[in-house]
């Protein structure tokens, strides 16, 4: 009996949290559709309210999409630590060519490298 009263209670309080975090985003403004996969708000928090659109999100990471795409068909056998920096250089250039005001951070354009390397598909290699 005291574990069923335990588990509703529970459960009550799990209700609660989800709905207190959802007015917490709601209270700042933030909608959940147009942070990009959260991307937006956790690597590309540099850029201004203006330009953090998911249409400018979204732009960002085809860019860096296309540079590592193009690293790795290209430098297969470089070691990753070459091909990162090749592909970090390229996807700056392509970047900056979006004419952004605000700039991004070469911590964050790495992480959104190194996403973007982890969804390539497998080389299949044995």
């Amino acid at each position: 009996m005291t574990s069923i009263v335990v588990q509703y209670v529970l459960i009550v309080f799990l209700v609660v949290g989800i709905g207190y975090l959802l007015y917490l985003l709601k209270d700042k403004g933030i909608q959940i559709k147009d942070d990009y996969f959260g991307i937006t708000l956790s690597l590309l928090n540099t850029l201004s309210e203006d330009e953090a659109t998911p249409e400018n999100t979204k732009k960002i990471l085809r860019c860096i999409s296309k540079a590592v795409n193009y690293i790795e068909v290209n430098y297969k056998n470089a070691p990753n630590d070459i091909k990162e920096a090749k592909a970090f250089e390229m996807a700056k250039e392509l970047i900056i060519s979006l004419n952004l005001n605000s700039s991004i951070s070469d911590e964050s354009i790495r992480y959104l490298i190194r996403l973007s390397a982890a969804f390539l598909p497998p080389k299949n290699e044995e």
